[in-house]
């Protein structure tokens, strides 16, 4: 067993000697300085060193490089890229530009041109690495003939990141990370994206995404910040001008980013930035209900900012639009009382004030200076907002708007059983048009009073307060003048005179006329504009002035789609009126102006044809 032991112990120094002497016999082999003047291996290694690290290569590195190279374990260009990762490398602290200097003299013997210099410029300032630009300047004929010239075998690098494979996809990486996220990516954040998007990614949902994002949510930035950030990356630019007033519009209309992003994506300057990267564009399906019908949720935002005093929040509005679709046959009443509420009106502080509001709530914009021209005259001279209100309400321009909006505002009216027209001439006067009207009020019973326009300014009251009462003023000439007796241009002075009267009294200008006397011949007919309002039902209340017989004239004839004449001149009328409304509401009457008999009959009145009752 000693002797065993023995021999062990003598073959493992035999060994251990052995390995010694072939290491340092290995080392000798590496050429020194003085004996690799002709080894163009090592010229090569000298060369690199100097150029790129301005040193000399220790023994220990050089003979590193020299077997690697000798043996081709690695490739000029392997141990450029090697040196350029170094830690000396890094430490010489290189401006991107000195960068290319050196490597471009090093590898082609020469500085890079202007264009080469900026295009790789470009590159590593867009988050592409160096390694980039050796692998692309090893495939040069210049690198080629300097390592033909060593004798070194000039390689490729086939290994490159995902950064480095597309640069203007690495580009849109680096910034999409300083638009939405404010900061500059890292080395494996670049990889990590740039294999996403080349691996089929759609941009457009990523950038919803990331809007949604805690991380971007975090920088709290402006919508109009947001914006130019979306812009930036999608379309490779900021918005222009307009672009961003007309985003910043849909945003205050209450529609999401999602919404202003959906409308970027739809831009062909996105889908042809994206094909130019090398990216999918993908696009944005909108999911609030909001989004979903822009022309509802504008005008929502608009009814609920402007009449209850505040923004309504993202959850209000989907909430308010779904509701307003699934029953949109109540938005009209809802409309009318929150612009009519007091509380609501109070917020406006003019008459001009409120007008601006309606007309902003209900179509958008500002109403044309015409329409609000007669609005404010209403308003100046007492018509109240209700009522001014309702009128704008009645405009056919008012339904089609809203239809616009996906909303059936459209009232179908309930057509009473039996409609009546109470009429009244030659007035207005204090003493009776007021009686006619308290009798009128309580029943919210309508009636049409054909004034004279001389007398317009005398009794402003009455007229207001028959307008505020739902009233309709009628046209009857301007001095109470018989028009068979004239000429045709006198017949339209005399009603014209009287229309402009009542319109600059109540910004309404009278649709019907009634001639003095119930007289009319071709040349009135051809000249009034108006339809001829003449009657059913004469109760020669002026003749006889008694109350009992106009009472008994109406309540014993009265027909449904009876025009009933009376004049707001005698207290007896006035008498007779106060008995006469309450009977015709118990016989199941429902009083109307003109204008609703006319609707109620669905009959359209013609200009210059005479109507004595409306029966459909």
């Amino acid at each position: 067993m000693k002797a065993l032991a023995k021999a062990a112990g003598f073959f493992f120094r035999f060994v251990c000697m052995i390995l010694t002497i072939a290491v340092f016999a290995g080392t000798c082999l590496v050429p020194s300085k003085s004996r690799a003047k002709e080894d163009l291996t090592a010229d090569f290694i000298d060369y690199a060193y100097n150029s790129i690290l301005n040193k000399e290569a220790d023994g220990e590195r050089f003979g590193f490089w020299y077997w690697n190279l000798k043996d081709g374990n690695t490739t000029a260009v392997g141990m450029i890229d090697m040196l350029t990762q170094s830690y000396e490398f890094s430490q010489k602290e290189y401006t991107h530009e000195q960068e290319i200097d050196v490597l471009s003299q090093m590898m082609t013997g020469k500085p890079a041109d202007e264009n080469t210099r900026q295009k790789y410029l470009y590159y590593l300032d867009s988050g592409i690495s160096l390694r980039r630009y050796l692998s692309d300047t090893a495939e040069t004929p210049e690198f080629q003939a300097i390592c033909a010239q060593y004798q070194v075998t000039p390689g490729s690098i086939t290994d490159l990141d995902s950064r480095d494979k597309n640069p203007e996809l690495t580009n849109l990486v680096t910034v999409l990370f300083e638009q939405m996220y404010g900061r500059a990516p890292v080395k494996e954040e670049y990889n990590l994206w740039c294999t996403y998007f080349a691996d089929g990614k759609e941009l457009a949902p990523t950038l919803v995404d990331i809007v949604k994002s805690p991380e971007f949510t975090g920088r709290a930035l402006s919508d109009e910040a947001t914006i130019d950030a979306l812009s930036s990356v999608m379309l490779g630019r900021t918005c222009d001008p307009a672009e961003k007033e007309n985003y910043l519009g849909l945003l205050d209309s209450g529609l999401s980013m999602t919404y202003v992003a959906s409308q970027i994506a739809s831009d062909s300057n996105y889908i042809s930035n994206c094909s130019a990267i090398g990216v999918a564009p993908g696009t944005v399906t909108v999911t609030e209900a909001r989004d979903m019908n822009p022309e509802l949720t504008s005008f929502l935002t608009r009814l609920y900012t402007q009449f209850l005093g505040n923004r309504p929040s993202a959850e209000e509005l989907n909430s308010y639009v779904q509701s307003t679709l699934e029953d949109s046959g109540k938005t009209r009443d809802a409309i009318v009382d929150m612009l009519s509420d007091p509380d609501n009106m109070a917020l406006f502080a003019t008459d001009d004030e409120y007008l601006n509001a309606v007309f902003e709530v209900c179509y958008g914009q500002s109403p044309a200076p015409e329409k609000i021209e007669a609005y404010k005259i209403s308003l100046r001279n007492g018509v109240t907002r209700e009522r001014v209100l309702e009128s704008i309400l009645k405009d056919p321009a008012f339904d089609a708007k809203m239809s616009e909006y996906g909303i059936d505002t459209h009232v179908e009216k309930n057509v009473p059983e039996k409609v009546v027209a109470l009429t009244f001439d030659d007035g207005p006067y204090t003493d009776v048009t007021m009686r006619i009207l308290d009798a009128l009020e309580p029943y919210d019973a309508h009636a049409t009073f054909f004034v004279v326009g001389n007398r317009v300014n005398n009794y402003k009251e009455c007229i207001v307060r028959a307008v505020n009462q739902g009233c309709q003023i009628g046209d009857h000439t301007w001095n109470h003048t018989t028009l068979t007796r004239i000429s045709g241009d006198a017949v339209s002075t005399q009603i014209n005179d009287c229309a402009d009267a009542v319109y600059n009294l109540t910004g309404i200008r009278p649709v019907v006329m009634r001639p003095v006397g119930g007289s009319y011949n071709s040349t009135v007919s051809a000249n009034v504009g108006m339809p001829m309002i003449i009657w059913s039902i004469d109760t020669n209340d002026w003749k006889y002035k008694d109350s009992d017989h106009v009472i008994n004239e109406v309540l014993n004839n009265v027909r449904d789609g009876d025009i009933v004449l009376m004049h707001d001149l005698y207290e007896t009328t006035a008498t007779a009126v106060e008995t006469i409304v309450p009977a015709l509401i118990d016989a199941g009457f429902t009083l109307v102006t003109i204008d609703e008999l006319a609707e109620y009959k669905n009959v359209q009145m013609e200009n210059g044809k005479a109507y004595f009752s409306i029966r459909g």
